[in-house]
């Protein structure tokens, strides 16, 4: 699994997603899933989300989240009863994909959901913007922290 985040044009604070899925023998990904949470209607769900909770998705659409600048970037391997319980969550979640707010259940607290998965400790400070967030979440759990190459 893997925790990224990434700038936005959209809002400065920046997106966090995850990406998971299976490895050959030489590191290489044989199968690839990208989750993350966005509010529905670019913008105006955006700001929209600001005061209210307001529909998302969990699959990025069009370039989102496969072209761009990736800030950081934080690989974890999985054990097999790990990448289940990631694989079970991921499927849930797009079946049903939950509501988002800015500051209620934003893309780091739907990220983190998977960490929580596979034992990492949360930021103390949920509020943090994604770009603050993943350093946050990575010293939060200093024997897991190293970045990804």
């Amino acid at each position: 699994i893997e925790f990224r985040s990434r700038l936005s044009a959209a809002i400065p604070s920046g997106h966090m997603y995850v990406v998971f899925g299976r490895l050959d023998a030489n590191g290489k990904p044989l199968t690839h899933h990208i989750v993350g949470l966005y509010p529905k209607g670019l913008l105006l769900g955006m700001y929209g989300g600001a005061v209210a909770w307001v529909p998302a998705h969990v699959e990025p659409f069009g370039q989102e989240c496969t072209v761009g600048a990736v800030i950081d970037a934080w690989r974890i391997s999985l054990s097999e009863t790990q990448y289940q319980s990631v694989l079970v969550r991921a499927r849930v979640k797009l079946a049903k994909p939950p509501l988002w707010n800015m500051f209620g259940f934003n893309c780091n607290h739907f990220a983190s959901e998977f960490g929580d998965l596979i034992g990492l400790r949360r930021p103390s400070n949920s509020a943090l913007p994604a770009f603050a967030y993943l350093p946050a979440y990575m010293q939060a759990n200093p024997s897991r922290s190293a970045k990804a190459k």
